[in-house]
């Protein structure tokens, strides 16, 4: 119960006090409604400020640095490079219309597209082709747009588009011309439409994928099995039109995409910003670098992160054989697996059960960057049926492999040959030497049995096995050396090649006088 109020009369003094003491308390109300309105004002206006700011989107996190950075968008080069062919073009992989399918037994060049450029078709007036990519009988071109051109073999679509039941625009109820349609490069128009600016593409014998300036990545085609065709995916036989097959993890700030890709005859590897390297396809002789059992082959055909030996392993680098894949990690050690009955895969070959196929990543023996020394290391990897190119960042080539086509570049009296374990094969990496010691390569490629490379000065070199002129060198079948096709000296250097199932695309510009 509360105390009454006193009503109690005090002397003069003490009614003087009590009026003071009354008038204070009468006064604090005042000051405390007056701090409390202070503070409600202060109180509204941030309300005030936040409810302005909340139409307003939130700023994203900066993306972190990514250990392998996006790919450099396509540049413009005046004048461009021209195109040159060379092999078997019985399927339009020459991309030079019905005209051009015969074997091509030296460079010629494609003046079909030369054409499409002095027209504008690749961007500006002049504008040409940056990339280009060989497969088992397609080509794929990447221009300065991004825009990806694509002619050859169409069966199992490894066109990226439609190349039959196509209405003729000028005859109602005729159908345009297969032939006509799959031999000359025409874009991948739904990649157009996406506005999907192409800067890496990769082509097996019916599978290809493309990576954007933006770390996308569309894959396109079919995989077939050593029995037959394998399929797609699970429930796709083939895939006409590029799709995604794979999301990548993505949170604020971190956001993994790809920036490169390879492809062997039937499986694709895949490198992501993050170090992460995936692969998927076929699988039966261990290049997918993970079991997988017969009764579930299918399966597959979903990608799937391997490791390199350890899960702290990333990745710096990718690349295919036919049947075998590879990667470079960050502390520079090269791993390969897959296909290894001729020492392919560089691991090395002790116990003909054991190692004729390498189902997990193991290490390539003498090329990692301790063994290598003073900084250098594996930059590129590219490989045949049966042989490996290794380019280091110092432009030396190595090989391994199959040796009886010439495909390794190593002479009959090289060093490499004298202890060797095996008399057809080199299990090991070994040195290759090139006519001019000072060449610095920059690029390498590799066909089923041949072998390309391309120095800093513009010299493209051949060598290896090839009965359909895939070598360039007139009717020479073979070359164990590697023999320059396009000279220092001459009015072309070449910037980039590519080696197909039977044919071989390089990209030329017009040397600076």
């Amino acid at each position: 119960m509360l105390p009454r109020r006193s009503t109690r009369v005090t002397s003069s003094a003490a009614t003087t006090a009590q009026k003071a003491a009354d008038t204070e308390k009468a006064a604090a109300p005042k000051k405390d409604q007056a701090a409390s309105g202070s503070a409600v004002k202060e109180l509204e206006a941030k309300l005030q400020a936040a409810q302005l700011g909340s139409d307003e989107k939130p700023k994203p996190k900066k993306q972190k640095e990514y250990l392998n950075p996006l790919p450099s968008p396509p540049q413009s080069v005046r004048p461009a490079p021209l195109l040159y062919v060379w092999g078997a073009g019985n399927a339009g992989q020459f991309g030079m219309g019905v005209e051009v399918l015969d074997e091509l037994q030296r460079p010629q060049r494609n003046k079909l597209v030369e054409k499409m450029a002095d027209d504008g078709k690749f961007g500006a007036k002049g504008a040409g082709l940056q990339t280009v990519a060989a497969g088992g009988m397609s080509s794929l071109f990447i221009d300065e747009q991004g825009t990806i051109w694509s002619c050859g073999a169409n069966d199992n679509a490894a066109l990226g588009r439609d190349t039959s039941d196509i209405p003729d625009p000028e005859n109602e109820g005729a159908f345009l011309d297969i032939d006509a349609l799959s031999s000359v490069p025409y874009p991948i128009q739904s990649l157009v439409d996406e506005g999907f600016r192409a800067v890496r593409a990769a082509a097996g014998d019916s599978i290809a994928a493309a990576i954007s300036i933006e770390g996308e990545m569309k894959v396109w085609g079919t995989f077939r099995a050593m029995e037959g065709l394998l399929g797609f995916s699970g429930n796709q036989k083939h895939q006409y039109l590029p799709v995604p097959v794979l999301t990548l993890k993505s949170k604020p700030g971190d956001v993994e995409k790809f920036v490169d890709v390879a492809a062997g005859n039937d499986h694709v590897v895949v490198l992501t910003t993050h170090g992460n390297v995936y692969t998927w396809g076929v699988g039966e002789r261990g290049q997918l670098g993970r079991k997988v059992l017969e009764r579930h082959k299918i399966t597959a055909t979903t990608p799937e992160r391997i490791l390199l030996g350890k899960r702290t392993n990333m990745a710096v680098a990718v690349g295919a054989g036919s049947y075998a894949s590879f990667a470079v990690d960050t502390a520079g050690d090269v791993w390969g697996w897959g296909a290894n009955s001729t020492g392919q895969t560089g691991t090395g070959f002790v116990d003909g059960n054991t190692d004729r196929e390498i189902h997990m990543p193991r290490r390539v023996a003498g090329l990692s960057a301790e063994e290598l020394g003073d900084g250098e290391q594996v930059v590129q990897i590219a490989g045949g049926d049966d042989h490996t190119l290794f380019l280091t960042s110092e432009g030396r080539v190595y090989s391994c492999g199959l040796s009886i086509g010439g495909q390794l570049g190593l002479a009959d009296d090289d060093d490499a040959f004298e202890d060797r374990t095996f008399p057809d094969f080199l299990d090991k990496p070994a040195l290759v030497t090139f006519p001019d010691e000072d060449d610095h390569i920059i690029q390498i490629s590799a066909g089923p049995r041949t072998s390309m490379a391309i120095s800093r000065d513009g010299v493209l070199y051949m060598w290896g096995e090839g009965s359909q002129s895939e070598l360039g060198a007139g009717p020479t079948e073979m070359l164990k050396v590697p023999t320059v096709l396009v000279r220092k000296e001459g009015s072309y250097a070449a910037v980039m090649g590519s080696c197909g199932g039977q044919h071989a695309l390089a990209l030329l510009k017009q040397r600076q006088k």
